[in-house]
């Protein structure tokens, strides 16, 4: 049972990470490489979604802000979202520990990625000549047969061997850690969920009432202890209010056509 489960996170973990992937190409990519969806899959494989949506939503917090611009990238987001998340299910290992297990494998396959992705570019070649022949299995092959396999045994291979090897592995190699280590990967792991919340505030906040609204929905969390669903709900009225007002002023239209009657 075990292996077929190491089977599926390796097929998922090749679906998160090939554009070509056969079952849905990049909207799916996109979908699957967040860890908050990779933890609620690998939770449902490995029959522990509590666990596995605990540990995604804490590695998502992490990434939050992180953003892949085409081939260029420092995390494989994929690797974090499966693997990574399934060795820390199945290890029953915690939060802090996963974290800094997902930042060393993602950083090791994102230069992996590299080589692969030079490896598929000769397939563009393939696909050029197969549309001049008409021959669209050919190039069905040079677009999603071919980059397909070489995802699958550069990622799925490999994540299916990580947990179906990886309890054993990670328990002998937290064993062996010295104590100080584990300290410190507990205060970078403590650090990180801020770094990623600032890299998304830099997209997001245009202006000191962003700042103010996170304050707020921050001391409403720890001070009053309500929960990320229950400020949800004032947090969209809010927003409106700030739309309607921060667009009070008289509309471009309006002045025009007053202009034309005057």
């Amino acid at each position: 049972m075990f292996v077929i489960q190491c089977i599926l996170i390796g097929i998922l973990t090749t679906f998160a990470s090939s554009g070509s992937a056969p079952i849905g190409g990049y909207p799916l990519k996109y979908l699957f490489q967040r860890p908050f969806i990779g933890g609620l899959l690998c939770g449902i494989i490995l029959g522990d979604i509590q666990k596995g949506v605990i540990i995604g939503c804490a590695m998502q917090l992490v990434y939050i802000g992180y953003f892949q611009v085409g081939g260029v990238g420092s995390m494989d987001m994929g690797i974090i979202s499966f693997p990574c998340v399934a060795i820390a299910i199945a290890s029953n290992i915690d939060t802090t520990a996963a974290i800094a297990l997902a930042t060393g494998l993602a950083t090791v396959f994102t230069s992996i990625d590299s080589v692969v992705r030079l490896v598929c570019v000769q397939f563009g070649e393939m696909m050029k000549n197969a549309a001049a022949q008409g021959n669209w299995k050919k190039f069905t092959w040079g677009y999603v047969g071919l980059p397909t396999i070489f995802y699958l045994l550069e990622r799925g291979v490999p994540s299916f061997l990580l947990v179906y090897f990886g309890t054993a592995a990670v328990d002998a190699l937290l064993a062996f850690m010295p104590a100080s280590l584990m300290t410190a990967f507990a205060a970078v792991a403590t650090v990180l969920p801020a770094i990623g919340m600032a890299a998304l505030m830099g997209y997001l906040v245009e202006d000191i009432w962003g700042i103010v609204f996170f304050l707020f929905g921050f001391a409403c969390y720890v001070y009053l202890g309500l929960s990320t669903t229950a400020i949800i709900f004032p947090a969209i009225v809010v927003a409106y209010l700030y739309y309607r007002t921060m667009n009070k002023g008289a509309k471009p239209s309006e002045i025009d056509e007053s202009e034309e009657i005057i």
